[in-house]
């Protein structure tokens, strides 16, 4: 299940890792310094985190639709239970879009839709690992699957929608974390410590359960190391508009943001998969099975854009019927096993001596080729041909039966000049009659 971890995907990890680590640890001694009041940071902040993790909670869900692996179809419900959370956050935070927020939310509401969020999403992390231990391989049948996914995916939406009514509507059940602008309470406080643990739980068993094996797992541990860095610094801020307090929220978008980053480049890595197999798909489709050479549906295709290049252009272009001499006879004597050796010898031959970028050669059937040379006037058709018809004459294959003594080949050759417009089968005529003329001759030669 996804990409597996390379040495630079370690490496690279593993620096950012250590630059998390290393900011957490620079920050932690002015986390209390107060800073200025940016009124416009936190929706900024909020809709920065929820773009990026509704938009990897729907990568998610896409590739679980695609690979029916149940531990998506969790991990897009985890992200899509965060990306809600911060969204009534931001509705809910004081001095936003009213002094004390709206949806008749209290001075304690936001503070413990925060706290929701940081302990609700690696205990989700903990569930979907859970369920991957449970659903290890892809689901078979489609209509569970997606019934199944559709469960693990609405039902933490659901309880995002729970904790945060809880936390608005709940506050008589709930004890006081926030004092006007400080969070004195949160930090050393059950909840406090209690994020934290789970936070590390949740890393630990990631790490343990996986051993990070994909780029999606590495990654992951990486958002779950900064947001723990987001929930360390935001404690010990200790309160809203401090150094500490943006550094952490800024933590949060990295954590957000990481996840999707990956997926991204997953995406853009098995597209440039995707491309290169088609392409070599393609040009397995025009290859004859046996020679290795151009067959016949691509010298068609190719052979109608050289002729309308040549005529739009104005430039020659010439045509070579080949043909094997006394190939009937010689699968008669030798079998077909031994003319099938000749047929792939006379084509590697043929291929291997034209020099010529555009020159291209196909099997266009049986024993005969087809030569194309774009740009080529008959009397250098002709000196082509020669040097074609030599080659496999030096080829000495042996035809005991044969005047040669030895695999020779005819050759007919068409040029078109223009002005007038020739058809590709006209042309092809014109060298097929050459062919003809040439077999008349007493084969092994050329005619144009």
């Amino acid at each position: 299940m996804g990409l597996a971890v390379s040495r630079l995907h370690r490496l690279s990890a593993g620096v950012v890792a250590a630059c998390i680590v290393a900011a957490v640890i620079l920050v932690l001694p002015v986390a209390r310094v107060p800073a200025p009041t940016i009124t416009p940071f936190l929706p900024l902040f909020s809709m920065a985190v929820f773009a990026t993790e509704g938009l990897t909670a729907y990568l998610l869900w896409t590739q679980f639709l695609i690979t029916r692996q149940a531990f998506l179809a969790s991990l897009a419900g985890t992200y899509a239970y965060t990306a809600l959370t911060v969204v009534v956050q931001l509705l809910v935070f004081p001095g936003v879009f009213s002094p004390t927020g709206l949806l008749g939310a209290g001075p304690q509401s936001a503070v413990w839709i925060w706290a929701m969020w940081h302990a609700g999403s690696p205990v989700l992390i903990l569930v979907a690992l859970l369920v991957r231990l449970r659903f290890p391989v892809p689901l078979m049948d489609s209509q569970a699957a997606t019934r199944f996914g559709a469960l693990l995916f609405f039902a933490p939406v659901m309880l995002s929608l729970l904790v945060c009514y809880l936390s608005i509507h709940g506050m008589s059940w709930l004890p006081d974390l926030v004092n006007g602008q400080s969070y004195k309470r949160l930090l050393g406080s059950p909840t406090g410590n209690g994020i934290i643990v789970i936070s590390v739980i949740a890393l630990t068993s990631l790490v343990v359960t996986t051993r990070l094996r994909t780029v999606l797992e590495l990654w992951l541990s990486v958002a779950l190391l900064a947001g723990l860095g987001d929930i360390v610094v935001t404690l010990v801020a200790n309160s809203r508009y401090s150094i500490g307090w943006y550094v952490a929220r800024m933590a949060s978008v990295l954590a957000s943001s990481t996840v999707l980053a990956v997926l991204i480049w997953e995406i853009s890595h098995l597209y440039r998969e995707l491309h290169a197999a088609n392409a070599r798909l393609s040009e397995h489709a025009s290859r004859d099975g046996l020679t290795g050479l151009y067959n016949r549906r691509y010298f068609d295709e190719h052979f109608m854009e050289a002729l309308i290049h040549a005529t739009t252009s104005k430039r020659p272009l010439s045509v070579l019927m080949i043909d094997i001499d006394f190939f009937k006879r010689f699968n008669d004597a030798l079998g077909h096993l031994h003319g099938d050796d000749t047929l792939t010898t006379v084509a590697h031959t043929l291929n291997s001596t034209l020099r010529r970028g555009g020159d291209f050669v196909a099997r266009y059937g049986g024993e005969e080729f087809v030569v194309v040379l774009p740009d080529c006037d008959a009397q250098m058709a002709v000196q082509l041909g020669q040097t074609l018809r030599i080659a496999v004459a030096r080829q000495s294959i042996a035809a005991p039966f044969t005047p040669a003594g030895h695999v020779t080949v005819s050759l007919g050759i068409a040029t078109f000049t223009g002005p007038r417009v020739t058809s590709p089968s006209e042309l092809l005529a014109q060298a097929d009659s050459a062919l003809y003329r040439a077999k008349n001759a007493g084969r092994d030669c050329v005619v144009a």
